[in-house]
């Protein structure tokens, strides 16, 4: 939301367009990276576990801890999640330029677990990566992630908002806050009955 914040006015502002789409890419880009060499890397450390083991316990401990935090999103279960209490550095715009702030922010936040973790649903995903044990879905599974994470910059200029002011969008997103835990609690709902039977379809291929 912050980073909205930050970026959405020069995309709202004729002047500044070249610098939002250009920062736009940059965090893009820099996001695609980190978030790509996370899943790898979750993928590699599931592959090392799981050597010589069944994979359907897993995908059924992956599944239940989906269903968890579905609960979780819907106010149904309350328990806190890990995560790191940090912000991207704001002074990097001042230091760096917009463009250049713009890549480290996307670097930083595509690392997935060095900043707030609003939603449960992106530890639902590192444990998919873990259970499947290949790098390629890993890094593919976490690439798709960030995209979706990284569409709301490119979205935001269009929002029916206008002005250099940009606490009027803030205060839009918080308003629908409670619709975006309703929708990450369906979408984790989707996704454990996947990998449920998955978990399903392993055990039988046994006997």
């Amino acid at each position: 939301m912050s980073l909205l914040g930050a970026l959405t006015p020069l995309g709202k502002v004729a002047g500044p367009r070249k610098t939002w789409l250009k920062s736009a890419l940059a965090y893009t880009l820099a996001g695609s990276l980190s978030s790509t060499l996370v899943g790898a890397a979750l993928g590699s450390v599931g592959a090392w576990l799981q050597r010589g083991q069944q994979r359907w316990p897993v995908f059924l401990v992956v599944a239940l801890l989906a269903f968890s935090l579905a609960a979780r999103e819907w106010g149904w279960i309350k328990f806190p999640i890990p995560q790191r209490q940090l912000q991207t550095e704001k002074v990097w715009a001042h230091e760096f330029g917009f463009v250049g702030a713009s890549a480290l922010w996307g670097f930083h936040i595509g690392l997935v677990f060095t900043t707030w973790v609003t939603y449960g649903g992106v530890w639902a995903l590192a444990a998919v990566d873990l259970a499947l044990g290949e790098p390629l879905y890993g890094a593919t599974i976490m690439l798709a992630y960030w995209l979706g994470r990284a569409l709301p910059v490119w979205l935001a200029p269009m929002l029916n908002w206008s002005g250099p002011d940009s606490s009027a969008l803030s205060e839009d997103i918080m308003a629908a806050r409670w619709l975006y835990h309703r929708l990450s609690g369906f979408a984790l709902i989707w996704s454990g009955g996947i990998v449920m039977l998955m978990a399903m379809g392993r055990l039988i291929g046994r006997f």
